[in-house]
């Protein structure tokens, strides 16, 4: 689906906003903290139902008591509103009726912002957010389980804890350990199949992305390839007693991460800066061929994609995103010289959008 107008009441530092959507490539231009990531953010709320940077109330505008989001696209409309006083409430439609959050079906987003080139250099959980914000967009059944996953954890953690301190006994976690068991089994298996697609397609969107060649190898360190329940059950066995000394989940989906080796060496260790951000951007293309189905494509979101980039390499990158709407934020408009025809630009100034 193509997003064709975007509607927006009191979000951000927009207090009304009508924009017709007429291109699949879009420049949203302007001074550093004038709005553009707040455009492509309204763009994502209606895509995931959040923000990638605050929680809902933060996207209030100032001194206002709530946001609405309108998205027209095809033949359809998707509204989200959400109200802050005099009570917290949340209201979505689709076409004019209300849905619950559960239902809401609008269209896949991936979204590149410049904290992206952390990925390699924080911890797994910020790897870990990048396969989930992949996999949930594809099944609400694993959205499901990575909530049911954070209850068992929690539960869990309580009853090692209780353990510990002889409050309780070590046979109780038998419920609890099995449905750690199955959670996990799901969990890892949609997490090894999605790495498994990056692994076949890397070298060759790298090389479309840059021109260069190189082998690269991505390493799920997580439960290994064919660990079925029973497996699973007998780790959680041998690691009883430090699990109970640390009062800590010691195994499960919550600890999974993924390294990407590059000429048989980490990435971290013999790629520049350029290069890392390159590698993040060939798995954000592979994330959108994953999310792609035979109706639809993506919605791509890049926020100042392109300040680090040469002109060849913005050229090539702008080739590798010919098949999508694409929405890309700039503080210059001389990124685009031989696109102007193309592309539709809205100048952001005073808190409107020209």
């Amino acid at each position: 689906m193509q997003l064709e107008s975007l509607e927006l009441e009191n979000f951000r530092n927009y207090k009304e906003l009508n924009v017709s959507l007429d291109s699949r490539l879009v420049l949203v231009l302007g001074e550093n903290a004038s709005g553009k990531t707040n455009f492509i953010e309204s763009v994502y709320f209606l895509s995931r139902l959040k923000s990638f940077r605050v929680s809902d109330d933060l996207l209030v505008k100032l001194q206002e008591d709530y946001f609405k989001i309108v998205g027209r696209g095809g033949t359809h409309e998707f509204e989200t509103v959400v109200q802050t006083s005099p009570s917290f409430k949340r209201v979505f439609k689709i076409d004019q009726q209300k849905v619950k959050r559960a239902s809401w079906q609008t269209f896949q987003a991936v979204l590149f912002v410049p904290t992206d080139l952390n990925m390699f250099v924080l911890g797994p959980a910020t790897r870990r957010k990048y396969l989930n914000d992949t996999l949930v967009q594809l099944d609400k059944s694993y959205a499901a389980d990575l909530a049911s996953l954070d209850h068992v954890l929690k539960q869990r953690s309580s009853l090692l804890d209780r353990i510990y301190k002889n409050q309780a006994d070590t046979e109780e976690l038998g419920f609890w350990d099995q449905e750690l068991a199955g959670l996990a089994i799901r969990i890892s298996r949609q997490r090894r199949g999605f790495l498994d697609f990056l692994n076949k397609k890397f070298d060759k969107q790298y090389q479309d992305l840059t021109g260069f060649k190189s082998k690269f190898e991505i390493v799920y360190k997580g439960l290994g390839e064919h660990a079925e329940q029973e497996q699973f059950l007998e780790k959680l066995k041998q690691i009883r007693e430090a699990e109970t000394r640390s009062g800590t989940n010691l195994l499960g989906p919550h600890r999974d991460d993924f390294i990407i080796n590059k000429d048989e060496e980490l990435n971290v260790y013999n790629s520049s800066r350029g290069e890392l951000r390159e590698q993040v951007l060939t798995i954000k293309l592979l994330q959108a061929q994953y999310l792609t189905d035979e109706k639809d494509k993506p919605v791509m979101l890049l926020d100042d994609v392109f300040s680090e980039l040469d002109e060849q390499r913005r050229a090539m990158l702008l080739e590798n995103l010919l098949d999508y709407q694409v929405f890309i934020t700039s503080t210059e408009e001389r990124h685009l010289p031989k696109l102007q025809k193309q592309t539709q630009i809205l100048k952001v100034k005073d808190n409107q959008i020209l």
